[in-house]
């Protein structure tokens, strides 16, 4: 009876260890399953969490002087021979001091590039590149934090937002631009102020959309000192960005204003049988439409820190009406119009690929355009301008790199010879250069305590 009970009482010890055993292991598994219940809601909030951190806005207080500078010298090649006058001697590139500061939100800007005096040593309105105040608004942010709106606002003297190579000189490598310099006549920098909204996808994607009006007094406008606010000119940029490995932008641009055409020269009128001057057209080209349209892209790949690839590439056009008088000797625009109200529409692109291996940089060029609309002589619609340029930047150090440079020029024009007769002709030019270039940056931010 005693053996039973002991018995009895191991079987139970052994029915209760089982069950405690079990139970335990039903307690692990229950919280086990709620673990992994509970692990795709903290891991769903967690990526939440960090695209809310993508989209996050701070202000933080900033300050920023860069200093810059270039020389170069070269050989200039003219139908075979050297033009001695360009060639040889050492020029000042850029000497640009550029200063900014602000909280991310209110930002300031003044920078001025001693390199743009005239010949005569005078300082310009050309020399005074930025002096301007720029608003950035964290309008809107969703609850999931996967999108956002900032609303843009910038006033002052500074580069309108047109084409796909936006940017200063020392900002962005490669920007001698015939298509931006000698088609489009410059950067569009200019008095004025832009309204743009930007719709945040992500911290590596956006779409910016902006409007923008400016006084029109610079080479592409021609409105010129004496009429500094008399016929003003309006624009639109939309413009996709993406950031990362694969990074690209796709922007389309697009400029409508009232412009002339800056003669600047005598023609002798027959029906008056005396000289007829137009000086900067004051009496004929002042209120005449002016389009100017811009689309292009760049798309690159960041293989590593040391390498990257990348292709830009740009469509442009523009189009203005233009008084066109119709003198026994010819017309000013040989465009075959026999009206004297004419117009010229004209066009042009480029393809460039580039890279950065480790500290060298290089690209190649290739740029083509009609005539640009607002030469200062006479031309047609057939004069053109078809460019290569090459260019090898090896960055010794983190403040200096030297440059080789590469440049071949076709260009053909047309004007009138004896006779009410046309002429055309082409010149091809060759040049050489080696440039050094050097920028000191010094960076203040406030740091989180």
């Amino acid at each position: 009876m005693r053996n039973f009970f002991f018995a009895a009482m191991i079987c139970c010890a052994v029915s209760f260890s089982l069950f405690a055993q079990e139970s335990q292991a039903n307690e692990e598994t229950k919280e086990s399953t709620v673990e992994a219940a509970e692990a795709p809601a903290e891991g769903e909030a967690a990526e939440a969490e960090e695209e809310e951190n993508k989209l996050a806005f701070e202000r933080r207080p900033y300050f920023n002087a860069t200093v810059f500078g270039g020389v170069s010298a070269g050989i200039n090649i003219e139908d075979g021979d050297v033009n001695k006058e360009e060639s040889y001697e050492i020029g000042l590139d850029n000497l640009i001091l550029d200063l900014q500061g602000g909280d991310r939100m209110f930002n300031g800007r003044a920078m001025v590039d001693f390199g743009s005096v005239d010949d005569e040593g005078r300082m310009t309105l050309d020399v005074i590149k930025n002096v301007s105040f720029r608003m950035q608004h964290p309008s809107f942010r969703n609850a999931a934090g996967t999108f956002g709106l900032d609303v843009n606002l910038q006033a002052g003297l500074f580069e309108m937002p047109f084409g796909i190579e936006t940017g200063y000189d020392h900002e962005v490598a490669f920007a001698n631009s015939a298509i931006k310099e000698d088609f489009f006549g410059g950067a569009f920098n200019d008095l004025g102020f832009s309204l743009g909204i930007d719709l945040i996808f992500s911290k590596e994607s956006d779409l910016a959309v902006t409007l923008f009006a400016f006084n029109g007094a610079n080479e592409t406008m021609l409105d010129g000192e004496a009429n500094l606010f008399r016929t003003p000119a309006f624009g639109a940029d939309i413009r996709f960005n993406k950031t990362g490995d694969f990074y690209a932008t796709a922007a389309a641009s697009l400029v409508v204003g009232k412009a002339y055409r800056n003669y600047g020269f005598d023609v002798y009128n027959f029906e008056e049988e005396e000289i007829a001057s137009y000086k900067n057209g004051e009496d004929l080209d002042q209120d005449k439409n002016n389009v100017l349209m811009a689309i292009g892209a760049d798309l690159g790949y960041n293989v590593n820190d040391d390498i990257s690839v990348g292709f830009k590439g740009e469509f442009g056009l523009t189009h203005r009406a233009l008084y066109n008088p119709d003198f026994q000797n010819g017309k000013l625009i040989s465009d075959g119009v026999k009206d004297a109200d004419s117009s010229l529409t004209s066009w042009g692109l480029f393809a460039m690929p580039y890279a950065t291996l480790w500290d060298v940089d290089m690209m190649a060029r290739v740029s083509y355009f009609k005539a640009p609309f607002y030469a200062e002589n006479i031309v047609s619609k057939d004069d053109s301008n078809l460019g290569v340029n090459i260019a090898i930047i090896y960055n010794f150090c983190d403040y200096a790199g030297i440059e080789l440079d590469y440049d071949f020029n076709k260009t053909t024009f047309h004007g009138y010879g004896e006779k009410n007769g046309t002429v055309s002709e082409s010149l091809d030019s060759h040049s050489i250069a080696l440039a050094l270039s050097g920028a000191f940056d010094f960076i203040w931010e406030e740091t989180k305590e």
